[in-house]
């Protein structure tokens, strides 16, 4: 259980950020592709059972049209999410249908330290995100169902697309050379990406913006949050997890707010939640009642702190609900079975 790791690992907050395709456009809104705010902000505190959070990131959450992007695309989402529900594919798929062939490219650079991702930590972390969706780490976490299959790991060795930006020249050359397979495959990118000269963990697009973006699709992952790597607090290897979790076609959390009923993420079996977690203490920053799913109490529910689509640090996460299954298999369907 990831509860029983240490929690007074961490890096300053100014050092790390991790964007995830999920809520906010930055430089590239006119173009379409969607970049979120940082999934992952660390400390520079720790106290003993918890995080405590020194400071927040906003400069990611201040680009323009922000929110009116985000309730757009949350609409979309929604609609598409329960029209694929409604269909007799969606509503069969048992676990272990839904298979998902992974290819993973291994970028280095050219300095020294730049070229330590090997397929020994390449296959560490395919195993995470394969356990992580079984329900390896929550024993009562109903399995998403969804079965990776590691096809191939692929190493490249390119200054530039070792630093690649999110969405950037370079990010977008690597990718169109690198990508292989169809709109069911999941291509895995590690390198050690920046943007405004800061770190980040990962990055990702949705499905719906495949078509338009058809060499982009992926995740990217820094060779920094892969099991055992430097960043404190952030090197177990959920970081897949959570970018995969967008690649299938989770929004985080914590959209929306305290929104009741589905809630921002339009799932209903995620509390409702006003602002990322950026610690691992129990908490409930939203004041309303809502319908608790599982028991059919209403009443005002906790945050899903332990959820791996909010911001929490990696030992805090470990599950998906069966509400956020239920959306991944329909959204999966939806654009990539069939395409």
């Amino acid at each position: 259980m990831k509860h029983d790791l240490p929690v007074s690992r961490r890096l300053p907050v100014d050092t790390l950020r991790r964007l995830s395709a999920a809520l906010t456009v930055v430089a590239l809104a006119g173009s379409g592709v969607l970049a979120a705010t940082p999934a992952h902000a660390t400390t520079n505190a720790a106290a003993s059972g918890c995080i405590t959070t020194a400071a927040r990131a906003t400069q990611w959450r201040q680009a323009p049209d922000t929110d009116e992007v985000s309730r757009a695309m949350r609409a979309h989402v929604a609609g598409v999410a329960r029209a694929a529900t409604s269909t007799a594919s969606a509503r069969a798929t048992l676990p272990g249908q839904v298979r998902v062939p992974v290819i993973i490219h291994l970028i280095h650079g050219r300095h020294r330290g730049e070229h330590r991702i090997n397929k020994h930590k390449a296959r560490q972390m395919f195993a995470t995100l394969k356990a992580g969706f079984a329900g390896a780490q929550d024993p009562a976490m109903t399995p998403t169902g969804v079965n990776f299959k590691l096809r191939r790991i692929t190493t490249s060795r390119n200054e530039k697309w070792f630093h690649a930006a999110p969405f950037s020249r370079s990010d977008r050359q690597m990718k169109k050379r690198l990508h292989r397979g169809n709109a069911r495959t999941l291509n895995i990118y590690v390198n050690r990406p920046k943007s405004r000269g800061q770190l980040l963990l990962g990055f990702s697009l949705f499905p719906w913006q495949r078509r338009a973006h058809k060499p982009l699709d992926g995740v990217t992952i820094s060779e920094i949050s892969l099991p055992g790597g430097r960043a404190n607090g952030y090197n177990l290897g959920d970081t897949v997890i959570h970018e995969t979790g967008h690649w299938m076609g989770l929004l985080h959390t914590f959209e929306g707010g305290c929104a009741t009923g589905s809630g921002g993420d339009g799932v209903a079996d995620t509390a409702a939640e006003a602002e990322p977690s950026f610690r691992c203490d129990e908490r409930n920053t939203c004041a309303v009642d809502e319908l608790d799913p599982v028991t059919g109490i209403v009443g005002d529910r906790p945050d899903p702190i332990h959820n791996f689509m909010d911001y929490s640090y990696d030992f805090c996460m470990n599950h998906f609900t069966p509400g956020q299954r239920e959306r991944m298999i329909a959204l999966f369907m939806h654009y990539r079975a069939r395409h």
